[in-house]
């Protein structure tokens, strides 16, 4: 089998998995979070502080579910995850944790799309979603949108 095909292979998989996730949820359960930490530029924690700050978001982590929610629902992964935005790409980088949590078929997209545009880790996937929702995105569509009702706050 071709890389290709073990590409396709894997993102059906997960895609299934999502799905029967969804549908044997028990009805008015809160789907669990997943505890994470993602290595992300420092720009991307100021920018989601003000994200937080001119949405009336909770907190970071909520701030990083809307983001990842956004390219699951209503992103153009090519978009988001084939084009070349990074400006600090071959100079010193101010790298920093951001423990956050997330919802199972959220870390499971961003694992998807390291794996469908062959991004080097999970790190990098979500450091090449911030760099899109801070440089191209339309950030009041982004942050002001409610897309999950059935995840919770």
């Amino acid at each position: 089998m071709s890389q290709m095909n073990y590409a396709l292979a894997g993102a059906a998989t997960v895609a299934v998995g999502v799905l029967a996730y969804y549908l044997l949820k028990p009805k008015g359960k809160k789907v669990p979070l997943k505890s994470v930490e993602l290595t992300v530029e420092s720009k991307h924690i100021d920018f989601l502080k003000e994200m937080i700050a001119k949405y009336k978001i909770k907190d970071l982590e909520k701030a990083m579910r809307i983001v990842v929610q956004f390219a699951m629902s209503d992103g153009d992964k090519d978009l988001i995850y084939k084009t070349t935005r990074c400006n600090t790409c071959g100079g010193k980088k101010a790298k920093t944790g951001l423990k956050t949590k997330l919802y199972l078929p959220q870390y499971q997209h961003l694992e998807e799309m390291m794996a469908s545009y062959k991004i080097k880790d999970i790190n990098k996937t979500a450091r090449v979603l911030l760099e899109y929702c801070q440089v191209d995105g339309n950030q009041d569509v982004i942050f002001s949108t409610t897309r999950c009702k059935t995840c919770g706050p």
